[in-house]
């Protein structure tokens, strides 16, 4: 071999060394939640405010965290994950800050998407939620804005023990909005 075929293959070499040592960059949440609602995109841990009511104005609502059960200080979270058994599982852990009367400190569940709901399933620190809301399919959303990805559950679930003395018609319509915070 001439000096000149040994230094091509040492170029070579160099190259695929790099190319593969190379690393990609994860998707970010935003990226993963493109497509909206899916399993990949709701895995992490989230947080929430409080529960999130409408406020009229004059040309229509406007959504608020209810001003009486705000955990700006102190924000409940939800985590979504996949155990060992490769089985979707929550775990909500509600705010210092909760004023309701019954206060589950942690609620543990399945989970499943089916189309744009969420399926939640409480199994353990369900005390709280009416037996007859334990396993329900809710309608939620992803909303994206830049880098900050929210999903809002459409209807009380976790936070509904906040809300069990609001009035009947604010509660009827009342969501839950759960900002990214970090993956698992």
């Amino acid at each position: 071999m001439t000096i000149k075929s040994l230094t091509f293959i040492a170029i070579a070499a160099t190259m695929f060394t790099a190319c593969a040592e190379s690393t990609t960059t994860p998707p970010s949440k935003a990226q993963e939640c493109a497509a909206g609602l899916t399993a990949q995109c709701i895995l992490g841990t989230w947080s929430t405010e409080g529960p999130t009511i409408p406020q009229p104005t004059g040309e229509g609502f406007i959504y608020i965290i209810e001003p009486s059960h705000n955990f700006r200080e102190d924000p409940a979270t939800l985590k979504f994950y996949v155990d060992e058994k490769k089985v979707n599982k929550f775990e909500f852990t509600n705010s210092s800050k909760s004023t309701a009367e019954c206060k589950p400190t942690k609620i543990y569940g399945n989970w499943e998407i089916i189309n744009n709901s969420i399926h939640l399933n409480a199994t353990a620190g369900n005390d709280c939620i009416d037996r007859s809301q334990n396993d329900k399919t809710i309608q939620a959303e992803i909303n994206i804005d830049g880098n900050d990805v929210a999903l809002t559950i459409k209807e009380l679930y976790f936070l509904e023990p906040e809300m069990k003395s609001a009035d009947a018609v604010v509660k009827a319509n009342a969501y839950e909005v759960y900002n990214f915070v970090s993956s698992n």
